[in-house]
């Protein structure tokens, strides 16, 4: 468990973190969410014994974060928004190093970096030098010595930032593996990263904690439902009666509009191929005709950010 109490930052006499607390559970992976300038990496840093706070304490399965830190630093992985990668090494070189400096047994390192190798995906470049790698393997190994040893505390600093989609799945899978031995903390301003990864999140503004809690808080985790926004032609009153005679588990609004105008209903129903297209089909054979059919998309980012606004 880490158990973080008031921890507090003061940099050239300005409070840049004041009085953080919060804790995390093993398993657990908490998003770390705030405009630029919040305090979020300066908190990692603390987290990561960087950098000593100036009040205020936080403790890793016991142990305390100023007077255990080098038993601390043992005990997590940090990756920082710029991986620390020795660009003149091969990559396979450069984890065996690390395992060293984490202090992995001699016997186990070799085992160990090929399994970080696999599980992030870079196989095919072991042998090859880091400064010729593109950004995206660069991150990829940047990971891997972050989670090498399954570290108690795993700590990522924007770890998807400028990626590809493509890449930013493959570091989700790769993060949610680590969390079944590690405490994860992510960080990110890629604010829908959060809602594919995290449970819970923190929420920090000018270095104070806003909210923390459970994604809940902004009914924005996954119900696996889908959300329409149809526009219709035809009567309003036939409109309501065909959706009106399916199942309880479809929700809909339909929104008042001027005379002549499209109807718009949104939708709200279990994620189906086969139900949405049931539906068109009713309001096609009751004579409607459905002029566009859009995607609800559940936006974290305008919602966390109009949060932010409002404090």
């Amino acid at each position: 468990m880490l158990s973080v109490k008031n921890l507090t930052k003061n940099i050239d006499g300005k409070p840049i973190v004041e009085e953080i607390s919060f804790d995390l559970e093993d398993g657990e992976i908490l998003g770390f969410v705030g405009p630029n300038g919040a305090g979020k990496t300066t908190t990692l840093r603390m987290l990561a014994c960087c950098t000593a706070p100036n009040s205020g304490t936080a403790a890793l399965n016991g142990l305390d974060l100023v007077n255990d830190d080098l038993e601390i630093r043992k005990r997590i992985g940090y990756l920082p928004e710029v991986p620390p990668l020795y660009e003149y090494m091969k990559v396979r070189t450069y984890l065996t190093t690390i395992a060293r400096l984490k202090g992995i047994p001699k016997n186990k390192q070799i085992m160990e970096v090929d399994r970080t190798i696999e599980r992030c995906y870079i196989g095919d470049m072991a042998k090859r030098e880091i400064g010729k790698l593109s950004k995206g393997y660069r991150q990829r190994v940047g990971l891997a010595q972050a989670i090498l040893g399954d570290p108690e505390l795993l700590l990522l600093d924007e770890p998807t930032s400028s990626l590809d989609p493509g890449q930013i799945s493959e570091m989700r899978d790769i993060i949610r593996e680590a969390s079944g031995k590690s405490m994860v903390i992510f960080s990110t301003h890629i604010l829908q990263e959060i809602q594919h990864l995290c449970d819970r999140i923190v929420l920090i503004k000018n270095g104070k904690v806003r909210y923390q809690g459970r994604l809940d808080r902004y009914n924005l985790t996954d119900d696996g439902r889908r959300s329409l926004m149809l526009k219709l032609k035809g009567k309003t009153q036939t409109i309501e009666s065909v959706l009106s005679t399916r199942s309880s588990d479809l929700n809909f609004e339909i929104k008042p509009v001027k005379n002549g105008e499209p109807v718009k209903v949104s939708l709200h129903f279990p994620d189906s191929d086969d139900t949405q297209s049931e539906i068109l089909k009713e309001l096609l054979h009751a004579n409607i005709r459905v002029l566009e059919v859009t995607p609800l998309a559940k936006d974290l980012e305008q919602t966390i950010l109009q949060f932010m606004r409002s404090e």
